[in-house]
């Protein structure tokens, strides 16, 4: 036979067994059951928080201008007037202009008294968008003119946690500074407040009424922000381009932190994107435990399908033909699977944005887009593809006298080289793919590496209780002695159960771990020297006697005091600081103002690691001591020079020497401080922190915030307790989301175990069979099922919580820079979780085992 012949007889007989694997399909989908679900699943997860994660990226460029408040934003410190600059952005198109501060507001008929984000603004806010009230204003009332003066009171607009911290309502009085104001309604949207996190509800004033309170004075911690909003003749990405281009020229050394409308919020950006990449890994995990499933689906499917595997090489098939009409069915359950996943994922922005809408933080615009739907399809046939070359391969090799026994699935040996190859080069498609399809690829090869140390130690585990359960000693119990031959016999469990439920676990305890930490560092364990109140924008014509006041109102206090400005790094070394490369641990520094001060002498929590202070007198160039962590992302060294524009001015500073800070100690920190002739005669505030003996929250804590308040109107005051509480509840609805995401892992944990469970059945019924006419009663039996759940849940348990221990550590030492603390109580409650899911599932699992009947088993076919 020539080579084509040879050829096109075997492409005939590939058409031939395609055929009828799918006429064999056709009445047997129903037990691909497992197979589809974990499919669909992983492929949902993961096309999900693709298509959000676009949706995400769309929003903000379809409501750019409308989240920033214009097509571009000028914002940096208050300082020299900004008159030349909005003078040139207006011959470009509309301007408006924001000042936004932190006061303290109080109610006019009481004692309380509270912090909030206030925002002046001018006659033309919003440019872009609409501001939402409730009650709404009335139609075709300009939003300004509701914040006009009347009856002795300006206008004003408040978020509705104003009403939970000063227990008012709409129409009462409040004081802020030296004016009263209107509480005329609530806050339902800005347009220009996205991934505006502050210390207190925001509040809407106008500019008037900002000017008449006497909080502006030179020095003012205020930030005065500039937005332009382009014609819409001229209103193109270029126009935009080139007017932020005009600007930059035009006022280089202005100080202007510039956002344009195509990425309003870059923080937030990379927040949401980082986030997405985490979950997106979380369903990748889940994804690959649902591999797991898929290869269990394929034995029970062999197992199911023995007896036309066996017909099919009695009629002449070979082993790789009967390998192939497993697979081709395989590949179009999974093919069919991965759709099905794809649309459902796909279909998530929309489900979000109809169910939460407005409530979301973030603004989604939802859309198909075939490169996620694709990717998706892409992770779960490589999924499925890896996962059933290992039970193909040896079902392939299985003579037709094995295929017809019941215990078939008992047979296999070890991989085959065929299966191995085809196995391994399979996941490395998967882990290719999955690289180059990252944002981070850095991050997803750690997380491969993990998937992949996980997968050894557990299988490696497994082994070895398969080992020692074989070589133990025989206990006199039958329940205990069934279970324990379980544990070894061929076709056990064992390996499927700690993989698949042993990354549950991991993963889950990893993830509270660290969430528990998080807020045992944060919060739990807050030293003893940190300060109970911060008080800051202190004039220094009232320093002094507000410092008495303190001392007079908190006599065993400790107070501190420090010389605060805010300004912004704007070259580093004469480089931009937009186009530096900063570490993720010191971008932030990069962006928008920071507080920094001047001493004379290394400030309390820091301690000198590279060079040398400078002398009380010195009088030199200006110089500049930098916190040593941001100075390593920056890759800045002793000499390096940093300039910095502090009310409207640059200054240029030589680094002189580094510190190490204490950051969770809560005092009084600055990640630059000069040398105190760098500004001399400029005008500056005081930042004072206050430690109780006692912790903040006694009976004393209202009484003087609301003294501080009444007496020193334009000191604003935040309390440590309060700001932690909002720390805590942000990272309580973290938790959530992304214990959420984590929980898709035991959902497909269970979808595993149970094929897992079905894979074996038929060989469990025999078992059970042969055991009950040899006497053995439902009871023993059951009391055999659960000590064999039991103990593999408890090895489960253990691996779980001593790797996701570990993980947890790793990632809080290594990443989030905090100490670890184990907290056994949890750790109790995880693995007692995991041992009764593992008790119930297997249970739920087997339970037709035990009421089988004998005969219909014993008797021939």
């Amino acid at each position: 036979m020539s080579e084509s012949d040879s050829l096109g007889h075997r492409g005939a007989a590939n058409r031939a067994l395609a055929r009828f694997a799918l006429r064999d399909l056709r009445g047997g989908l129903r037990f691909y059951g497992v197979f589809i679900a974990c499919l669909v699943l992983g492929v949902m997860a993961i096309v999900g928080v693709d298509a959000t994660s676009r949706a995400f990226r769309e929003g903000l460029a379809q409501q750019g201008a409308v989240l920033l408040g214009g097509d571009l934003a000028f914002g940096r410190a208050l300082g020299v007037p900004a008159e030349k600059e909005k003078a040139f952005l207006a011959t470009r198109g509309r301007v408006g202009e924001v000042l936004a501060l932190r006061a303290m507001a109080r109610r006019a008929d009481a004692p309380a008294s509270t912090l909030v984000e206030l925002k002046a603004v001018d006659s033309s806010y919003p440019l872009a968008g609409a501001v939402r009230t409730d009650p709404p204003l009335g139609a075709g009332r300009p939003f300004y003119d509701a914040l006009a003066l009347k009856d002795g009171a300006y206008g004003l607009f408040a978020d509705p946690a104003l009403a939970a911290r000063l227990n008012v309502k709409v129409g009462d009085r409040l004081e802020i500074g030296a004016v009263q104001f209107a509480l005329i309604g609530w806050l339902a949207g800005e347009p220009d407040s996205i991934g505006a996190i502050g210390f207190g509800p925001h509040v809407i004033v106008s500019d008037q009424a900002l000017a008449a309170t006497g909080l502006i004075v030179p020095g003012s911690l205020a930030r005065l922000s500039l937005r332009l909003l382009l014609p819409p003749e001229a209103s193109r990405d270029a126009d935009l381009a080139a007017a932020q281009k005009a600007f930059t020229e035009a006022f280089s050394e202005s100080g202007f932190e510039i956002r344009s409308r195509a990425e309003p919020s870059p923080q937030l950006s990379r927040n949401v994107e980082r986030f997405a990449q985490f979950l997106s890994l979380i369903g990748l995990t889940a994804l690959v435990c649902g591999g797991v499933g898929v290869g269990n689906s394929i034995r029970g499917l062999i197992d199911r399908k023995r007896k036309t595997l066996a017909i099919l090489k009695a009629l002449g098939a070979t082993g790789g033909e009967a390998a192939r009409f497993v697979l081709i069915q395989a590949m179009l359950v999974a093919a069919a699977s991965a759709v099905v996943g794809a649309a459902l994922g796909l279909a998530l922005p929309k489900l979000l944005a109809l169910v939460l809408g407005p409530s979301l933080p973030f603004p989604l615009a939802p859309s198909l887009d075939w490169r996620d739907g694709l990717s998706g399809m892409a992770f779960g046939l490589l999924t499925a593809l890896a996962f059933a070359a290992a039970p193909l391969d040896r079902a392939r090799a299985l003579p037709v006298t094995t295929l017809l026994r019941e215990t078939a699935l008992g047979d296999f040996g070890p991989l085959r080289l065929r299966g191995g190859v085809v196995a391994a080069l399979a996941a490395a498609a998967l882990f290719g793919f999955a690289l180059l399809i990252s944002s981070d690829r850095m991050l997803t090869a750690q997380f491969g590496a993990a998937v992949l140390v996980s997968f050894a130690l557990l299988y490696g585990v497994a082994r070895a209780i398969m080992f020692f359960a074989r070589r133990a000693p025989h206990a006199r119990s039958l329940p205990l002695r069934l279970a324990v031959a379980n544990l070894h016999k061929p076709g056990a469990l064992t390996p499927s159960f700690l993989i698949s439920l042993g990354l549950g676990v991991t993963l889950l305890t990893a993830l509270t771990g660290v969430e528990r930490n998080l807020r045992a560092d944060i919060g739990e364990s807050l030293p003893k020297e940190s300060p109970s109140f911060f008080f800051f924008d202190i004039q220094a014509a009232q320093a002094a006697s507000f410092h008495d006041f303190l001392r007079k109102e908190a006599p065993d206090g400790t107070i501190a005091v420090a010389p605060m400005l805010r300004g912004r790094i704007v070259k580093v070394n004469g480089v931009p600081a937009e186009e530096v490369k900063a570490g993720d641990k010191a971008r932030w520094a990069l962006e928008g103002d920071r507080g920094i001060t001047f001493s004379a002498k290394v400030p309390e929590g820091s301690r000198l690691v590279d060079g040398e202070w400078w002398p009380q007198d010195y009088a030199g160039p200006p110089l500049v001591s930098m916190e040593s962590g941001v100075a390593q992302g920056l890759n800045l060294r002793l000499g390096d020079s940093v300039t910095v524009n502090v009310l409207g001015r640059t200054l240029t500073a030589r680094i002189a020497n580094l510190r190490k800070v204490n950051w969770r100690s809560f005092n009084i920190n600055f990640v630059l401080v000069f040398s105190p002739n760098a500004f001399a005669g400029a005008p500056f505030t005081s930042l004072m922190t206050l430690n109780l003996p006692e912790r903040p929250g006694s009976t004393r804590e209202a009484a003087l915030l609301a003294g501080a308040a009444k007496n020193f109107p334009a000191v604003a005051s935040v309390s440590i307790r309060e700001t932690l509480e909002t720390v805590d509840g942000l990272l309580g609805k973290l938790s959530v989301a992304i214990q959420s995401a984590a929980s898709l892992a035991f959902v497909v944990s269970a979808l595993v175990l149970s094929g897992a469970l079905a894979a074996g059945q038929r060989a469990r019924i025999y078992e059970a069979v042969v055991l009950k006419v040899l006497g053995a009663t439902r009871g023993r039996l059951l009391g055999a099922l659960a000590l064999e759940f039991a103990l593999l849940g408890a090895a489960t348990a253990a691996f779980g919580l001593l790797a996701g221990t570990a993980a947890a550590a790793l990632v809080a030492r290594q990443v989030l820079d905090t100490s670890y603390h184990f907290f056994p109580a949890q750790a109790a409650g995880v693995a007692l979780g995991a041992v009764v899911f593992a008790v119930v599932l297997g249970l739920a699992g087997t339970w037709r085992v035990l009421g089988e009947k004998p005969g219909r088993w014993l008797r021939e076919d």
